[in-house]
């Protein structure tokens, strides 16, 4: 039996400076994230895969970080988008809120999404969780099921 081809993206969430030294809301393991982030999309470009980076730019004009226009909102340098790289700006927690996403996807005919973002219980899991309930196949990888002995990031959806 044939397999079906499915198309892939990797969405990259919230990679951003304000979470790194100095930012306005330091991450513990922004550098582990970000090395993650990196080589999942090394990866994904060697292979010419779809990559779309999701970034957060805070419409709340009394929010600390992701303010439109700052050094903190921008996306970190080691996982920068390139040429031909898609951004969604987002506003929300879930990446498919008042976002083009889904319909970029759609147009796209991606099935699968490989999820690596900042913040696990804020970003990732309502971004997955809705991905899921719109029928993509996810795989999350998290900076907590990291690999020591490896240092490779490991699948958990």
């Amino acid at each position: 039996m044939k397999r079906k081809y499915t198309k892939s993206a990797l969405l990259l969430i919230e990679i951003q400076n304000d979470y790194f030294y100095k930012g306005k809301m330091e991450f513990e393991e922004s550098y582990e994230v970000a090395s993650i982030a990196k080589r999942t999309l090394d990866a994904f470009r060697k292979k010419r895969k779809t990559v779309i980076h999701i970034q957060h730019i805070s419409i709340n004009k009394n929010s600390s970080p992701f303010i439109a226009g700052t050094k903190g909102a921008e996306i970190y340098d080691e996982v920068a988008p390139i040429e031909g790289e898609m951004i969604i700006i987002k506003h929300n927690p879930n990446s498919f809120i008042e976002t083009g996403l889904l319909e970029y996807l759609k147009t796209n005919q991606i099935e699968n999404l490989t999820i690596v973002g900042m913040m696990n219980d804020m970003s990732n899991d309502p971004t997955v969780r809705a991905a899921k309930d719109l029928g993509f196949n996810v795989d999350l990888i998290e900076n907590t099921r990291l690999n020591k002995k490896e240092k490779t990031p490991q699948k958990c959806f």
